[in-house]
């Protein structure tokens, strides 16, 4: 009965991880309709109201509290949250200007750069596997640069922003997925406030100039961030590591779909000889992480009870939701476990950990 229970409970983690992953990826499409509404602005609109409703979650559940930390954690939420802002709003430019074929390349190339800064910020191993994964994804991004002319601005700050995101996380370990968000989006709030002033000074604030629909989605905006970062803190605790990891690719393939089908984006031969080689690394990286995975349950020895507490503590680390990189190995955890959990665009928090004092 047990079995079944618990089965039933990973089937609804994945279904939860799922969920949130291709919500995640069809973000672009709540963008692309209020396109009118200036990026800045709309940057404004999803902190207030992800402020507005993360504080009404924290005071529904008094447990939260407890995490809310005094001064020192706002003040370490200051970088944090200045690089959510600048990748929220790349991210919004990306999608309201026809450019959502960048930002879907800026998330594939993000573990491959998070991997590097954990190697050269976090002294990480460069094994053949890593270096050959790295390696391919650079030359995609030099192929890249080569179909648009230049550099993809959108897709380098992307994942410029993203990776750094993850290193801040990995120095500065946070213990609670909702809090952590909250405490940025308080750091966050004197410039959406500002911004809303300014505007409303000088009679250019869209949220009252569009229309009741209009202030309808733009109030969506709280939700639609709030609601898939709850499925996901709520799937990690209950699926497998390795496996929640290889699902992350799921976000940036479906905005990749989304810009051919829906925007009509135009791909060229060079485009895609780009993303093959960039495709071709993550395939590597996760197999590196897949092969090196029975390693790590291997070291617990069924029938010893030096096993059995080592089986118990990957079990913990799983139950804490702790992610393995893709192009992790089974002794270090580098920081691109953390981009990994703190996904793309969306700037998830990963889940609280109680196994470790280092939070990836």
């Amino acid at each position: 009965m047990n079995a079944n229970n618990q089965k039933q409970k990973e089937g609804a983690g994945y279904a939860a991880l799922l969920v949130a992953l291709c919500w995640w990826g069809l973000m672009p499409l709540y963008y692309w309709h209020l396109k009118e509404v200036s990026a800045p602005e709309m940057l404004a609109h999803r902190v207030f109201w992800s402020f507005v409703v993360l504080s009404a979650v924290i005071a529904l559940k008094p447990a939260l509290r407890q995490h809310m930390g005094d001064w020192r954690s706002f003040l370490l939420a200051l970088l944090p949250a200045i690089l959510l802002s600048a990748n929220w709003v790349v991210y919004i430019l990306a999608s309201v200007t026809g450019n959502a074929l960048q930002a879907s390349l800026g998330y594939f190339l993000n573990p491959l750069l998070s991997a590097a800064l954990g190697i050269v910020f976090l002294n990480e191993r460069l094994n053949g596997l890593k270096a050959a994964a790295l390696a391919l994804g650079l030359a995609g991004t030099f192929v890249q640069c080569y179909a648009h002319g230049g550099v993809p601005v959108f897709a380098v700050m992307l994942t410029v922003t993203f990776s750094l995101l993850g290193l801040t996380r990995k120095v500065w370990p946070t213990r609670n997925a909702i809090v952590s968000t909250w405490r940025e989006t308080v750091v966050m709030m004197p410039f959406a406030l500002g911004y809303f002033g300014y505007l409303t000074s000088h009679h250019a604030l869209a949220f009252t100039s569009f229309g009741v629909d209009a202030s309808v989605l733009m109030m969506l905006a709280g939700p639609l961030t709030v609601v898939p970062l709850a499925l996901y803190a709520y799937a990690m605790p209950l699926v497998s590591m390795t496996e929640s990891a290889v699902m992350q690719y799921v976000t940036p393939t479906v905005t990749f779909i989304l810009a051919l089908t829906v925007f009509h984006e135009r791909l060229t031969t060079v485009d895609l000889t780009g993303y093959g080689l960039i495709w071709c690394g993550l395939a590597l990286a996760t197999y590196a992480s897949i092969r090196r995975r029975p390693l790590a349950l291997a070291v617990a020895a069924p029938g010893t009870a030096q096993g059995t507490q080592s089986v118990q503590g990957v079990q913990g680390a799983s139950v804490a939701g702790q992610n393995v990189s893709f192009l992790s190995s089974h002794k270090k955890t580098p920081a691109s476990a953390g981009v990994n959990r703190f996904w793309h665009s969306e700037g998830r928090p990963e889940p609280e950990r109680r196994c470790e004092k280092s939070d990836a």
